[in-house]
């Protein structure tokens, strides 16, 4: 009897996880414009915040443009690939470009914005689904009608940040 359970089970697993992974990829495909951003005391919108965040076929894609202070601009483009795996989000932004600063004195810096993936643990829910990172720092709640990303420990000064994005493209 247990030789007839096991492979059942096993077989179970499986396909339970190829139909969890293909919702995951349901759920984030799509392109998503950025509505707002939280800085932990003020809300942000248009114009002084705008980006676009594509996931499609396992390419990723983020422009971001942070005008709220006038002396540090920040602009970031990044682009890499991400795949669902074991119940998990993994992706990365293995080429990026990112500006800062004002008119007259501007830094630039390239390259991966981290070294290897970023893992998100991912809980399907209805209407949608929930992802935290390993480090429990990340959080993106993603819907049909778009996504939330929670940052407590954001870019170089750890600050945190909350970004609003509406899908505009499935």
């Amino acid at each position: 009897m247990t030789k007839f359970i096991l492979p059942l089970l096993l077989i179970a697993t499986i396909c339970f996880g190829k139909e969890k992974s293909k919702k995951i990829l349901t759920l984030i495909n799509g392109m998503y414009e950025l509505v707002s951003w939280y800085d932990g005391k003020t809300l942000h919108k248009d114009p002084d915040i705008s980006g676009r965040w594509v996931f499609m076929n396992g390419n990723i894609m983020k422009i971001y443009h942070n005008r709220t202070n006038p002396k540090n601009h920040e602009s970031s483009i990044g682009w890499g690939n991400g795949i669902v795996s074991d119940g998990k989000f993994k992706y990365a932004y293995h080429e990026s470009l990112r500006v800062k600063g004002a008119k007259n004195n501007l830094t630039r810096s390239h390259g991966p914005l981290w070294d290897g993936m970023r893992v998100f643990k991912v809980q399907l829910k209805e209407g949608g689904m929930v992802m935290r990172s390993e480090s429990g720092k990340q959080t993106w709640e993603v819907t049909k009608e778009g996504m939330v990303y929670t940052d407590t420990a954001w870019g170089e000064d750890k600050v945190f940040v909350q970004r609003k994005w509406k899908r505009i493209a499935p």
